[in-house]
């Protein structure tokens, strides 16, 4: 059964063929390029202060700390090697009440339920010092140290007073030290970085952290050199040894702001809807057609349009198709993992609320077609970043040293739960890379970096602090 001309009009917006993915891959090089120059660049690329990866063999005792929605979530984890690890953990609600008061509330707050989490678990801290605690703060800062990070806004429906400019660190910190609770706020992490390291312990050194979720952003290893917006001051205190030492460092890209203004993307008239009717237009747009937040939503616009041209559904709609964001990027999974028509029609009558009587064959071979190029598009994309991180550290095998090939680590709802994902993903590396450069590419879940990844940031933190020798405290060893 053949589709509606309208369909393949639009496809060259969702069927990426090699000469476009690989001038988005150009793109996202000289936007990482930019923000490695300058600061207030669309692609940040916040240096992490991170300058080493966990290789499976750390222990210890750290806590990890999240936040970034409606609960806060505390962690004991327990490194014990050999890529193995223990974890505890327990979630406190915020309320709105903490979310828009006064920042020294909501913060004694969450200092209050780490140590009612301790209690909690009976964790015996050590005599000889604090435990280490890593703070995955969702929040967009201007990180300056490893343990160090302005608020620049919140989002997520946080409002507390008094926090804006302010280091999270420092308050956090302070209302430990209010509470006599003895615990180091070591490291500040994005959740990012924390996966890029959480995928290092469990499988051996990556090279890129990457989230495909709600949202998409990528972590990768770069040589601190490449840093230039830092000043020669730091890059050759770092090369030389000192307070950041080392010759790597991890770099949270930020790279759902890739191409915001909009010179490469693939962007469609339903993609402008969706970026036109967000709550911040003109930004964000990689991620806009990434990210399971959006996904949905454009291929419900994709939907709407053929039922306003007649070709689908009779010209019939439903309560369902007619709300914004009426329906999210599980209805997508659904469809493209349905073994038959039979199956997706059951889909579209459930989930769609469409009469049945409106549901021909050529109405599901649509649907079927409008998930699956919005699906398409999504992994190929992800392959761009993927693609461009590779290309711009040298990680081809083009370089003359014994070829370790690259790994990286996923996270998120799209990574593991869109059907087909990595197929796509592996698809698109090929036509960019070549058949060679793919292979190369190891891809992989890197579950819980604001967890697992935190406390292996709050590990880092603590070996710098050491090398550094201003503090002697130790860990608590299992």
């Amino acid at each position: 059964m053949s589709l509606p001309d309208l369909c393949k009009h639009y496809e060259p917006y969702f069927i990426l063929h090699e000469d476009k993915l690989k001038a988005i891959v150009r793109r996202f090089r000289d936007e990482f390029e930019e923000g490695l120059a300058e600061y207030g660049q669309d692609m940040a690329m916040v240096p992490s202060f991170v300058t080493g990866v966990p290789d499976g063999t750390e222990e210890g005792t750290f806590l990890a700390l999240d936040l970034g929605g409606t609960n806060l979530r505390v962690c004991e984890v327990r490194l014990l090697g050999q890529h193995r690890f223990e974890i505890k953990q327990q979630k406190y609600k915020v309320s709105d009440e903490l979310k828009k008061g006064q920042a020294v509330i909501l913060f004694d707050y969450i200092a209050d339920s780490v140590d009612n989490f301790l209690t909690e678990i009976g964790s015996e801290i050590g005599t000889e010092g604090p435990l280490h605690l890593g703070f995955t703060f969702s929040f967009p800062v201007e990180q300056t140290a490893i343990n160090a990070g302005k608020l620049l806004t919140w989002t997520k429906g946080f409002a507390a007073q008094n926090a804006i400019g302010h280091d999270v660190v420092k308050l956090l910190q302070d209302a430990f030290d209010r509470k006599h609770i003895h615990v180091q706020c070591s490291a500040l992490v994005n959740d990012t970085v924390g996966t890029l390291l959480s995928r290092s312990y469990q499988n051996g050194p990556a090279l890129i952290g990457a989230i495909f979720g709600t949202g998409t952003n990528g972590a990768f290893i770069d040589e601190v050199k490449t840093v230039k917006k830092l000043g020669q001051e730091k890059i050759q205190e770092a090369e030389r040894g000192g307070e950041h030492a080392g010759k790597y460092m991890v770099l949270n890209t930020e790279w759902g702001a890739m191409d915001n203004k909009r010179t490469t993307l693939p962007i469609s008239i339903f993609d402008n809807k969706v970026d036109r009717e967000s709550i911040n237009p003109r930004k964000q747009m990689f991620e806009k057609m990434v990210s399971g937040m959006y996904l949905g939503e454009v291929s419900r616009n994709i939907l709407l349009h053929f039922i306003d041209s007649g070709l689908l559904f009779d010209g019939f709609s439903s309560p369902v198709l007619n709300t914004h964001y009426g329906y999210d990027t599980a209805f997508v999974s659904k469809v493209e993992g349905a073994k038959d028509n039979a199956e997706i029609k059951r889909i579209i009558l459930q989930d769609l609320g469409v009469e049945a009587d409106h549901v021909t064959e050529t109405c599901i071979e649509i649907v079927r077609w409008a998930c699956r190029v919005v699906a398409t598009r999504a992994s190929s994309l992800a392959a761009c970043a993927v693609a461009a991180v590779v290309l711009h550290t040298g990680n081809d095998g083009s370089r003359a040293e014994p070829d370790r090939g690259v790994d990286v680590g996923m996270d998120g709802s799209v990574a593991e739960f869109l059907p087909n994902f990595e197929t796509r993903v592996r698809d698109a590396l090929r036509l960019i890379l070549g058949e060679s450069g793919e292979k190369r590419i190891s891809l992989g879940l890197a579950k819980d970096g604001s967890g697992i990844g935190a406390a292996l940031t709050a590990l880092q933190a603590k070996k710098a602090m050491d090398r550094r020798g201003n503090e002697k405290s130790s860990v608590t060893h299992v």
